[in-house]
């Protein structure tokens, strides 16, 4: 292989390798040991706040809702199969999470509707559901997915204001980064090893080329 397409060759490498130890560090910072995503938001519109399963199943991993109101109200959250939570909520007034940006954390919130919300809790389709006065938790696992989670008072009264926090945890998500940034460093010091090897070379050889030049002379 000529010499400068070694050159060239090397320095991509080590580019790489740079870009993988800061993207995987990165990574390792804002995941944490345990793995953690977390994604909130503040909804202000009168009604529920349903996540669908294009959010509440995106990954297949357990995740944590958690609802919480700043007057202490009462607070529930249902899960139930899609289109049974999608019929009972026919035409009410509801606040749809449909997007999670990582790494800001940041949930996006829809607002439609504007139909009275009927008291959820009389419903038998809910297969998980959890109620606390002022903030509620409940973890949702993926084995009845596609499924839809829906926050309401836990009767037919409006919620006005709460915060909604969805997490997903994997410890597997953590050691990935991790193993990202150390491939990175393994191909920046191999590369950059090998550029520095190749460059004292060429300066032996020019030295060597002069001092025969001079001898000649």
């Amino acid at each position: 292989m000529p010499v400068s397409t070694r050159r060239a060759l090397g320095a991509v490498v080590a580019a790489l390798g740079i870009v993988f130890v800061a993207l995987g560090a990165w990574m390792v910072v804002i995941l944490g040991p345990s793995g953690e995503a977390q994604f909130s938001a503040t909804s202000k519109a009168p009604g529920a706040v349903v996540i669908p399963p294009e959010v509440l199943n995106a990954v297949d991993v357990p995740v944590q809702i958690t609802a919480t109101r700043p007057d202490g109200g009462s607070v529930s959250i249902e899960t139930a199969p899609s289109n049974d939570a999608r019929a009972i909520l026919a035409n009410s007034a509801v606040t749809t999470a449909s997007a999670v940006h990582f790494p800001d954390g940041a949930l996006d919130l829809h607002a439609s509707g504007a139909g009275a919300l009927t008291d959820l809790s009389r419903s038998d389709i809910w297969r998980l559901a959890a109620k606390s006065p002022g903030s509620a938790q409940l973890m949702v696992d993926q084995s009845k997915a596609p499924e839809t989670a829906v926050v309401t008072s836990g009767d037919a009264t409006d919620l006005g204001d709460v915060t909604v926090t969805l997490t997903w945890a994997n410890r597997g998500w953590f050691f990935e980064a991790l193993a990202v940034a150390t491939i990175g460093a393994v191909l920046a010091v191999f590369a950059l090893n090998d550029l520095w090897q190749g460059r004292a070379l060429a300066v032996r050889s020019d030295v060597g080329e002069t001092k025969t030049s001079e001898a000649a002379v």
